[in-house]
């Protein structure tokens, strides 16, 4: 199904029938053998990550020429070199060097006007053409225009940075992002002045952590003293989802909000964290902005808490009241993997902007780890045979609509196959 679901409307917590149907899938058992099997892993590799665009950042990371960022593919044994070079282009790179295939850049991110590999020195434009090799004239028969850093397709979108790592992509990264692309054009990327990122490795597979994160019905369970409040009251007990949608490999949420949540008496350090008028007017303006997008809180309820967007793989574009945020599952082994948060805020300017900043980061980490404590448990359930399947509810339908995309793409034989 690549269309673009129709919004069904809702009144108050009522559902549609089916939201499994909503996106062309059945109610049945969920097979989890794609989170245990080395086989179906190294053809997740093959199949799934040598031909999806992958995200892997933003543009304002590399903002001024020179400006580099390294991203590690681990399942793909890939290390990828974003740069942008003086011409004001964005491009990628494999950060390998062609003299000897030692990594070049060591750094995580940084400023190069050359990028010098230091096994020998040869060095390079941050074009990514050959600049300089020591003791030159012993290459006899040394072509320099050929042996540049060897590149890698890359795309952007709405300031997002997509890299595909086959030789020549099969689809474009418009072609890919299908009618989601058109649903959620123009929503407005904010506060991107100070970022803040929590990366955990974890033994599991990297869907187990993804699945974590797309639903709601787990949180009155392991959320109870932290955000149970905020995404479930006395009418929707369970957080039901308020809307699914489906583009192709692709799929929005809309999570249920408690509308009259409000800190405690004797939460006094809450209450001012989560104070809206600590926000200067700009920042208030571009969120009502942001807000007012068809795509974020599509069905437009008062009782909402954010939307989960999966762009296939491995990328959550969420967004919430204060603008998105990012959730990466980066494979490393068949159980294994590396979960990467990413939250937007604006720079503080202020003590109180500060203290908000850090009260609410603190409070992330809080969040984040009681879904990350969990899933090295489930890995273990998963690895002991017990159970073939998992018994799904609605409120689960982005992790079935996840494993039949996986599956699809296991089958297809090319890229255009997988995107029927």
């Amino acid at each position: 199904m690549r269309g673009q679901a129709e919004i069904l409307p809702l009144e108050g917590n009522e559902q549609p029938a089916s939201f499994a149907a909503k996106g062309g899938m059945d109610n049945g058992p969920v097979p989890l053998e794609s989170y245990r099997s080395p086989e179906l892993f190294a053809l997740e590799r093959e199949r799934v990550f040598r031909r999806a665009w992958l995200f892997m950042g933003r543009v304002e990371q590399v903002a001024k020429p020179g400006d580099f960022l390294v991203r590690e593919v681990e399942i793909c044994n890939a290390s990828i070199l974003i740069i942008r070079g003086k011409d004001g282009q964005v491009r990628a790179f494999h950060n390998v060097c062609p003299h000897r295939a030692n990594l070049v850049e060591t750094r995580r991110e940084g400023n190069a006007p050359a990028l010098v590999c230091r096994y020998h020195g040869w060095s390079f434009n941050n074009d990514g053409s050959l600049r300089g090799v020591p003791d030159q004239e012993m290459f006899l028969e040394l072509d320099k225009s050929k042996c540049g850093l060897p590149p890698v397709a890359l795309e952007i979108w709405n300031g997002w940075i997509f890299i595909n790592l086959a030789e020549k992509p099969e689809v474009s990264l418009d072609e890919f992002l299908g009618s989601f692309k058109d649903y959620y054009d123009g929503v407005e990327a904010i506060n991107l002045d100070c970022s803040v990122v929590i990366e955990t490795r974890l033994k599991c597979n990297w869907k187990v952590v993804a699945d974590a994160f797309v639903e709601a019905y787990h949180i009155p369970s392991i959320h109870r003293t932290t955000i149970k409040s905020m995404f479930s009251n006395r009418e929707n007990p369970y957080g039901r989802l308020l809307d699914a949608q489906f583009f192709g490999p692709h799929r929005t949420i809309s999570m249920f909000g408690n509308a009259e949540d409000t800190p405690r008496e004797d939460q006094p350090i809450v209450a001012l964290a989560r104070d809206p008028s600590i926000y200067r007017p700009e920042v208030l303006e571009a969120s009502a902005r942001y807000m007012s997008h068809p795509a974020v809180n599509p069905t437009k309820q008062p009782g909402w808490s954010m939307d989960a967007s999966t762009i296939f793989p491995n990328l959550n574009l969420d967004a919430g009241f204060n603008g998105q945020f990012t959730h990466e599952y980066w494979p490393i082994s068949v159980n294994e993997c590396l979960h990467r948060a990413t939250y937007f805020f604006p720079k503080p300017t202020n003590i109180r902007e500060r203290f908000q900043l850090e009260y609410m980061m603190a409070w992330f980490v809080d969040v984040i780890y009681e879904d990350l404590g969990n899933v090295e448990r489930t890995q273990r359930g998963i690895d002991s045979g017990a159970t073939k399947g998992m018994q799904l509810s609605e409120s689960e339908v982005s992790i079935r609509h996840s494993v039949q995309q996986i599956e699809k793409w296991l089958r297809a034989e090319t890229v255009a196959d997988a995107l029927q």
